[in-house]
């Protein structure tokens, strides 16, 4: 009998392990799919600027099928955990930056001294933090005009 993977699943076998940016991607892909709806026509394509590197990219190139081999993720580091989102053929970005309070708080859960055991339960802690903060704490969402750039 085959068992479908949940998209959480396919995202944590796609990336190896679980981690609080694993989930912070994850949460941002699911925001966008939300709010960007079905695809405007099928032959258009999700596109994605990230402005920072990190983990969470992993969720994002499952859920919204964007990765770098298809040019269709674009990455601009500047630290920030900005992430923008397009159709091609639409003239939106759909906008998402994490509030620095909540990776202020991944933050404080990070520390080398604790043993293997508390460091897994301190990772728990901020996958569960991620996936249950009330949304508006959690980004900042904006539709703008424009659009992003396939990089060829």
């Amino acid at each position: 009998m085959c068992v479908e993977k949940t998209p959480w699943e396919l995202v944590i076998d796609f990336h190896g392990h679980t981690c609080p940016d694993i989930a912070l991607g994850y949460r941002i892909a699911q925001l966008a799919q939300r709010e960007m709806g079905m695809r405007p026509a099928p032959d258009s394509e999700c596109l994605v600027k990230a402005y920072t590197q990190s983990c969470a990219l992993d969720a994002i190139q499952v859920l919204n099928k964007a990765t770098i081999g298809r040019h269709a993720l674009i990455i601009e580091e500047t630290h920030r955990y900005m992430y923008q989102f397009h159709f091609t053929g639409t003239q939106d970005i759909h906008q998402f930056t994490v509030f620095p309070a909540v990776l202020d708080h991944l933050e404080t859960l990070r520390n080398p001294d604790l043993s293997p055991r508390e460091r897994q339960n301190k990772v728990l802690e901020g996958v569960q933090y991620v996936l249950t903060i009330e949304e508006s704490a959690f980004c900042h969402y904006d539709k703008v005009p424009g659009q992003l750039s396939k990089i060829v």
